[in-house]
This record gives C-alpha cells, structure tokens and sequence, in this order.
C-alpha cells in the first residue's frame, strides 16, 4: 500500500511541475516600452505542404493572428520560399 501512495505522489508531482516547462517565457521590455517579446519571421519550407494553421498551432497561436500578421498568404497552401511573421510581439 505504501508503494503504491509513493508511486501515486511521484507520478502527481511530476504531472504538476512538468506543465511549466510548456511556459512561453518573454524578455521584459525596455525603460518606458510596453510591448514584450519579438515578431519572428520564418520561410516557409519548399517541400512544405502544410496548411497556414499548422504553422499558425506550432507556435501556439491563433489563425486569426497568423492571418493579420500575414495578409496575403494562401491559408491553404502557402508558398514554399515566402516568409512568415509569427506575431509574439505583445
């Protein structure tokens, strides 16, 4: 019984501190700025045949935000070689 409360504990903690690891972790801003972390830019790979909210789910943000940050691009398939703003300027 005891063993099995021990394993119990172990694999509870290691569920609860292993979600902090998944943290986006921003630099903080400079004197008298607001706006925390950068917009990165990407090239879409040529053999790429991902749609626009793939990209926009690997970095864990919204289409509508992948979509604003990039008018233009094809949701469907966007063009191998063009670039990409990931918007995580905030």
């Amino acid at each position: 019984m005891k063993i099995i409360r021990a394993f119990a504990s172990i694999a509870l903690a290691l569920a609860a501190f292993s979600q902090s690891a998944f943290a986006v972790v921003y630099p903080l801003p400079p004197a008298n700025s607001r706006l925390i972390g950068e917009n990165i830019e990407i090239t879409v790979p040529e053999d790429s045949k991902l749609p626009l909210e793939a990209f926009a789910a690997q970095y864990q943000m919204g289409l509508s935000n992948m979509l604003e940050a990039n008018p233009g691009v094809d949701v469907y398939l966007p063009k191998a070689g063009s670039k990409m703003i990931i918007p995580q300027q905030l």
